[in-house]
């Protein structure tokens, strides 16, 4: 038996939850008694909760969030019918108070609240200090199953704790094991908060950036790299809102490149604060260490000015030019399809100019309205209409028509499939060679390629090749030797030996090695720097 168990239910295998050891890290006295258990949403209900009945816990924690609500909800009344005495206590963001999923929901940051209601509850104590843990009021006629089968109607008791002091909360980077570093991506964070108030996210409602003391984030950091980590996935959502703090962090990884030269470091940055003194650390740093993700979300003022977050564009657009031209980072820029007053024409717009200013990936995403973001003030003057279920992408707005809508989200896919993958890098060109707008050349693509494949999930590679070799020749007039051969390369790229049947009899003898032996995230990156270098 454990009695207390901290459950993740992550999107994939080579992911690992920081939440959960962040609460796993600050149990204190209750560590030696506390288990950590991982799943992913490949797995079955069933075999998710069976998991969890074989250690039989008196308390269960579990994170949801916008991936895994939906195997949450089959997860939680298959425990309810084989352990209804056990406590279950929900936290994350897909959470509001109007939940009935659990005995008690922990709304915002559990680090130090979670612990300390374990060792009230196993204690058989009451909290003292409804301040720090305010709790609603649950009725005492209803309940969970009991043997005559009674169905249960549950009011949680919902906690409120404040924000940890991040001085006194421990990091959670002693709790990821040796196998974790090996073969698992390593979340990180040097704070906690956003400096924007964009309406579409959740941090709108953080009031202020938090940051962890840095002289033992800087230890902890040693720590990893002498572990064997080399990958790390910073989750702030603004690194660079306090330069120097973000040039000292760089710094410190850059002194170490020379003895770790297979270091790669994933930030998230914002788009116009990058003055000369961070620019000239980041042009530092050699090729296939720094991924940069740098959100616009949109190219209309107006647009941005309405969800709150105001953005000098023009330097924007100079900060994404010096970085993809006098650094070797690797730059992913993002738009958000679907935002209030914004159209079809003023997003297309948009892209293209994001086309121009040329970052090695460009992330199409679709406006969702999250649990908990201000978003849903614009509903009524702009119409916006969302799909009720998870991820809750919008499917039209007063601008931007249902049907268009359908068509960006298919456009989404396929610039992922096919631009993004680094795929097809030499042949996705010219799809829109000689057009006036990438963004409508690709859209008439997607069309067709929405009438070729019904189903855009689970098609197989080879089978996009020839469809978009069909494309090339037969609707954009390349030539069937250039086609066939970008194809071919790229196919290549990927560590495929065949070559599909329509492509093989233009193959050619100097064809590039296969790129087998990297892992999937750091191929497609391989695949473009290739690309790129060799221009």
């Amino acid at each position: 038996m454990t009695p207390i168990l901290i459950t993740a239910i992550n999107a994939r295998h080579s992911h690992s939850s920081m939440g959960a050891r962040c609460l796993l890290a600050n149990m204190g006295e209750l560590r030696e008694q506390t288990g950590l258990a991982e799943f992913t949403i490949q797995q079955s209900a069933t075999e998710i909760a069976e998991a969890i009945v074989i250690q039989n816990p008196q308390i269960l924690a579990l994170g949801v969030y916008i991936w895994n609500i939906a195997r949450v909800k089959e997860v939680i009344p298959i425990l309810r019918e084989k352990l209804p005495e056990m406590k279950i206590i929900l936290g994350g963001p897909e959470l509001t108070d109007q939940s009935s999923l659990a005995d008690h929901i922990l709304l915002g940051e559990g680090d130090l609240a979670f612990a300390l209601h374990c060792r009230e509850f196993l204690t058989n104590s009451n909290p003292t200090d409804r301040q720090t843990l305010r709790s609603g009021l649950q009725d005492p006629d209803v309940g969970h199953p009991s043997a005559g089968g009674r169905i249960p109607i549950s009011i949680p008791i919902i906690l409120h704790p404040p924000l940890p002091d991040l001085d006194e909360t421990q990091m959670p980077y002693t709790e990821y094991s040796d196998e974790d570093l090996a073969h698992r991506l390593l979340y990180v964070e040097s704070s906690r908060g956003c400096g924007m108030r964009c309406d579409y996210c959740v941090s709108a409602n953080d009031n202020v950036v938090r940051f962890f003391p840095m002289p033992a984030l800087l230890a902890a950091f040693d720590k990893l790299l002498a572990r064997g980590a080399r990958q790390f996935k910073f989750c702030d959502r603004s690194f660079n809102l306090d330069v120097p703090r973000a040039i000292e962090i760089l710094s410190f990884f850059l002194e170490r490149i020379p003895k770790f030269p297979d270091l790669f470091l994933h930030f998230e940055m914002l788009p116009d604060r990058f003055p000369n003194e961070l620019r000239t650390v980041l042009a530092q740093f050699p090729p296939r260490t720094l991924q940069l993700e740098i959100g616009l979300q949109s190219f209309n003022e107006d647009v941005l000015t309405r969800i709150r977050r105001p953005q000098n564009l023009a330097r924007a657009a100079d900060s994404i030019r010096f970085l993809r031209e006098q650094t070797k980072a690797w730059i992913h820029a993002d738009l958000i399809a679907g935002l209030p007053g914004e159209t079809p024409e003023s997003f297309a717009a948009g892209f293209d100019r994001l086309v121009d200013i040329g970052p090695h990936e460009i992330q199409l995403g679709i406006l969702k309205k999250l649990p908990g973001a201000p978003i849903d003030r614009h509903d009524a003057a702009f119409e916006m209409r969302y799909d009720p279920a998870p991820p809750y992408e919008i499917r039209a707005t007063r601008d931007w028509p249902a049907e268009h809508l359908v068509r960006t989200a298919r456009f989404a896919h396929y610039w992922d499939a096919i631009v993004n993958s680094g795929r097809f890098i030499a042949a996705a060109p010219l799809i829109w060679q000689d057009t006036p707008s990438v963004f409508d050349a690709f859209l008439e693509f997607a069309d067709w390629m929405g009438t070729r494949f019904p189903n855009e999930h689970g098609n197989p590679l080879g089978a996009l090749v020839e469809a978009i070799f069909e494309y090339l020749t037969t609707l954009r007039g390349i030539p069937a030797d250039l086609a066939a051969d970008a194809l071919i390369r790229g196919y290549r790229h990927t560590g495929a030996r065949d070559i599909p049947a329509a492509l093989a009899p233009h193959l050619k003898q100097d064809l590039p090695p296969p790129t087998r032996g990297l892992s999937r995230a750091l191929r497609r990156q391989f695949l473009h720097w290739t690309w790129v270098g060799s221009a």
